[in-house]
């Protein structure tokens, strides 16, 4: 309510000096509230974080920022401090994900930089790709070692976020908004699990530990944010007055290495490891955290940054599409789903990204709904992709007409007669959410 954290990032500097920001209630800076000088850091490839804690900034007011050296100024961003924690007004959050810049432009970018009363943004993952996967390429990524998109060191990860960061779309996002992101797995390396990499690499050149070291410290120096504790820690709490909690979480850095060999759509009774109880998402100090979040929380909704889909999604009834998503660890669902139920906890919702998909529904404790099952315990809100290429856009742009827009009905109609806790599903759609959380409904 009187803080907020700014970011840019500086290029072409000549010369070792100090540069400085300013504050206003105005966009033009007639007057300015606050005015100070910062050091750039060259270990942080001249990216620039700074906290602001002033009794000058006021809770839910909207202000004005700039940066400028002695001979050239930044554009002006702005953004709104959070709600006072006795604040009864609605909260409205924005949320997106999976934005492959090789896969199209960020037309949904601009319609979140026009929405003019957003209290947050959150990017729910996958905010760069760390190689290319769209072979249709509408925008071109020469990134990496070999110009072949491919990024593992620091300073090729540095690159993609600079190439990402040519989109004027996303800058004007940006520039508009608070933000706060978390990361799945494309920051670092497809489908990789703590301490493991993925299986998407086909020329490793450095070790795995070194690869993520490299994504999450350009991470953290591309992101409004900085490291909680100290450490490569992401998830914790943003309050946003009595109507609104949101939850955040890190399903990547703690987890344990997916059943199966990551299989897709392992059949009925071939993945026994996706029940395992010794198995976690979230590793146990987190799951720690998250319970007393969730139970200490005095807000009407507690809204979780959730990168990867809690519902279950099923080929067939039983049949999980996917074990990377929480149907690989269902012993660690089904106990926060208990713990939900047991503690009485109301109005939970999940947001959650990853799937490139629109989907919403109900969260039970086993993933699904329908006989035998258990009740609903939270609702799940998945957004679609910015760009990033969905199943029926791989399966209906394979020959020389495009079919996605006729495969993704179809796929909602299949989704919908094998997965009841699915209420609502657009697979044909890319853009963001919007969720407005007051006292009466989310």
């Amino acid at each position: 309510p009187g803080g907020i954290t700014l970011w840019t990032k500086l290029s072409e500097l000549e010369r070792p000096g100090t540069m400085q920001f300013e504050i206003s209630t105005e966009p033009d800076f007639r007057t300015v509230l606050i005015r100070r000088s910062i050091t750039p850091d060259a270990a942080r490839e001249l990216s620039i974080t700074t906290r602001v804690d002033s009794t000058k900034l006021k809770p839910s007011e909207r202000y004005y920022y700039r940066f400028f050296t002695c001979d050239r100024t930044s554009p002006v961003g702005r953004f709104r401090t959070a709600r006072p924690a006795d604040s009864a007004e609605p909260v409205r959050v924005a949320f997106f994900s999976c934005q492959d810049f090789e896969s199209g432009f960020y037309t949904a970018h601009a319609g979140i930089a026009q929405e003019d009363d957003l209290d947050l943004v959150i990017c729910l993952g996958d905010y760069i790709y760390e190689k290319s996967y769209d072979p249709s390429k509408t925008r071109t990524d020469k990134t990496g070692a070999n110009g072949d998109a491919e990024v593992q060191t620091l300073a090729e990860y540095r690159d993609k976020y600079r190439l990402y960061h040519t989109d004027p779309d996303l800058l004007a996002m940006r520039a508009q908004h608070p933000m706060y992101a978390l990361w799945d797995d494309h920051e670092v390396e497809d489908n990789y699990a703590s301490g493991l990499p993925g299986d998407a690499t086909e020329n490793r050149r450095i070790g795995f530990a070194e690869r993520r070291a490299a994504g999450y410290r350009a991470f953290f120096e591309h992101q409004p944010q900085l490291p909680i504790d100290g450490a490569d820690r992401i998830y914790g709490t943003i309050a946003l007055g009595r109507n609104a909690d949101v939850l955040l979480l890190d399903q990547r850095q703690y987890r344990s290495d997916q059943p199966c060999s990551d299989a897709t759509a392992p059949p009925p009774g071939t993945c026994a490891d996706k029940d395992d109880p010794s198995r976690t998402m979230l590793g146990p100090a987190q799951k720690a955290w998250f319970k007393d979040a969730l139970a200490g929380s005095k807000a009407r909704w507690k809204l979780v940054g959730n990168e990867l889909q809690m519902m279950s999604l099923d080929l067939t009834r039983g049949n999980p599409l996917t074990v990377d998503s929480w149907d690989g660890y269902a012993a660690e669902r089904r106990e926060l789903g208990e713990f939900i139920r047991d503690r009485a906890i109301k109005d939970v919702s999940f947001l959650t990204g990853d799937i490139h998909t629109f989907f919403a529904g109900n969260v039970t404790p086993s993933g699904r709904e329908g006989p035998g099952q258990p009740a609903a315990v939270a609702t799940e809100f998945v957004g679609g992709s910015i760009t990033s290429e969905g199943i029926g856009d791989r399966q209906g742009r394979q020959g020389s007409v495009d079919l996605s827009e006729q495969i993704a009905l179809a796929l909602d109609g299949g989704t919908a007669s094998q997965n009841p806790q699915i209420k609502y599903s657009n697979q044909s759609r890319k853009g963001y959410g919007v969720l407005q959380a007051s006292a009466t409904e989310l």
